[in-house]
């Protein structure tokens, strides 16, 4: 979902208030990604790191509770005394996966909440009639915009 996100212009559009780097991992779970976050946290010491993940995970034979849970793990894994954790919701999907994603979001809130995480929730601004392709499972144009914004808005804020 962030492939197309530029961290450079997202910098920009904060007046360089943060330095924002974006680290796409295509078609990765999140389990692969306990691997991934380890050179990242090494390489760049960020002060914020926003997790978005758990989409692909939607499609194995996993409950919406266990791939929850496998993103607070992930969460509290890398969340330490120099970064702290923003988990970014699962954006809505309009295929036969979004009532999963929508569970896999609601305990997402409870966990975040629990643990003190700020999270992003997708759901109040992101249709997919609108800001997905055609097959409704990766953002269009106007909603690799929209979601750039958002991220912006989000990232100008955590201060």
């Amino acid at each position: 979902m962030v492939t197309k996100i530029n961290g450079y212009l997202i910098t920009r559009s904060i007046g360089h208030k943060y330095l924002v780097k974006v680290r796409p991992f295509r078609a990765a779970k999140v389990e692969c990604l306990e691997d991934h976050e380890k050179p990242t946290m090494r390489d760049f010491n960020p002060r914020w790191m926003i997790l978005n993940v758990g989409t692909n995970d939607l499609s194995l034979p996993k409950t919406a509770s266990q791939i929850a849970k496998s993103i607070i793990d992930l969460a509290t894994s890398i969340n330490n005394t120099k970064t702290s954790i923003v988990v970014s919701l699962l954006v809505p999907r309009g295929d036969n996966l979004n009532n999963k994603a929508n569970e896999v979001n609601y305990r997402l809130r409870l966990m975040c909440r629990e643990r003190d995480y700020p999270f992003i929730d997708h759901s109040d601004y992101i249709k997919p009639e609108i800001h997905l392709d055609e097959n409704k499972l990766h953002f269009n144009k106007y909603g690799i915009t929209l979601f750039a914004k958002k991220l912006s808005s989000f990232i100008s804020d955590l201060y």
